[in-house]
């Protein structure tokens, strides 16, 4: 499995502008709606939200993966956004989020969709991948840093 497969360049967002973790979350959702990834926007963040209400994706070091199994989707859809000033997450670091990626499933492949996101968990906890995803200065370096990766996440 490659997680670069479940991403879009479309759907990597660079120096969003937000001031919480709700801002955030809801101008990703729009931009994913904006670019077809999914349909019901207000559903979405329905279920992010109520997943969010339970404990806080963030995993430390700046990062979060807000996640959310959903009826209206065909497939698993990755979306990342960095901000331009991190939000709280109430994360056990205390850390500011910067990076946000959403991740989102259809219903009905609940394997499938627990080894993306323990893929994409472990795959954000390397220091080098993050250094330069803050760094990224174009989708097209960030978009490089995913495909750079290659088969390494082929075990996840």
């Amino acid at each position: 499995m490659r997680l670069v497969n479940y991403m879009d360049r479309k759907r990597i967002f660079l120096d969003l502008q937000a001031h919480s973790k709700e801002e955030a979350i809801t101008e990703i959702v729009r931009r994913m709606k904006e670019s077809l990834a999914i349909r019901d926007e207000s559903y979405l963040l329905e279920e992010i939200f109520s997943r969010e209400s339970r404990g806080s994706t963030s995993l430390g070091n700046g990062v979060a993966i807000p996640h959310a199994r959903v009826k209206s989707l065909d497939k698993i859809v990755i979306a990342m956004a960095r901000l331009s000033a991190g939000v709280s997450f109430s994360a056990e670091d205390r850390q500011p989020v910067r990076i946000i990626f959403i991740l989102i499933t259809p219903l009905e492949k609940l394997g499938e969709y627990l080894k993306v996101l323990a893929g994409l968990s472990k795959m954000l906890r390397d220091k080098k991948l993050l250094k330069g995803l803050f760094a990224a200065d174009s989708v097209q370096c960030a978009w490089g840093l995913f495909e750079s990766l290659g088969s390494q996440d082929d075990n996840a």
